[in-house]
């Protein structure tokens, strides 16, 4: 079974381009959140807390059984 989350960056803001151009170093992008994801849990990272409200799309998860 396999949880597939989206995420979208807008190329017209200055900052979330810079993140484009970061993530494009990395060959495989799912791998690379998941590393980001992994630090998070273990307290090495800290997530940007500022909009943590639980989106309607969150709860829309796409499950492949």
């Amino acid at each position: 079974m396999r949880v597939v989350k989206s995420i979208s960056f807008n190329k017209a803001d200055p900052y979330e381009n810079k993140m484009i151009s970061h993530f494009k170093q990395y060959p495989n992008f799912s791998n690379y959140v998941k590393r980001l994801i992994q630090k998070d849990m273990e307290g090495i990272a800290t997530p940007f807390k500022q909009d943590m409200k639980t989106d309607e799309n969150d709860n829309l998860m796409e499950m492949m059984i």
